[in-house]
């Protein structure tokens, strides 16, 4: 955990300075602190009124579907604006091409060129991550896996953590 204490610790030193920071893929096993550790990060950025979201996002995919007439605009450019996102648990959900292609992609997108920052967690790698966006119950697409990995590699940089589960 040290060094991603210490990449937490030097971001946040730097983003004070210049907003317009990389985020964090992080990476590793369940329990492991991940979100408690980027939460712990956004909390302190809070302190100097700066705005974040935590989305775990299987749910906000399912919020988002059922919001259709009523806010989803609201919900949807919420989330592409906020100067700092936690997409939680990317990988956990069930790949539909709309929520890859029609949500996720157009958030990366969208944030990627604002240079607003993006921190993700998953018990997967960008590799296995490519692979499960992959595959939708229409069929596969490596292609438009391969764009959402390379939006989150423009947005991030990785970290693994590998650790027990606190959650036990």
């Amino acid at each position: 955990r040290y060094p991603l204490i210490v990449w937490l610790n030097d971001f946040l030193k730097k983003y004070k300075k210049a907003p317009n920071k990389k985020g964090l893929y992080l990476y590793g096993s369940f329990g492991s602190g991940k979100t408690y550790l980027i939460s712990a990060l956004f909390n302190e950025l809070a302190k100097d009124n700066i705005k974040s979201a935590i989305i775990y996002w299987p749910e906000y995919l399912r919020d988002l579907k059922s919001s259709f007439y009523t806010d989803f605009s609201e919900k949807f450019e919420y989330i592409k604006k906020v100067p700092l996102l936690l997409i939680d648990d990317i990988g956990a959900e069930v790949v539909t091409e709309w929520g890859r292609d029609e949500i996720l992609g157009p958030i990366l997108q969208y944030r990627m060129q604002q240079h607003l920052t993006t921190f993700f967690t998953s018990n997967l790698d960008l590799k296995t991550l490519e692979e499960h966006l992959s595959v939708t119950r229409d069929g596969v697409s490596s292609v438009k896996a391969r764009r959402i990995i390379e939006r989150i590699n423009q947005l991030t940089e990785q970290q693994e953590i590998v650790s027990k589960n606190f959650r036990r």
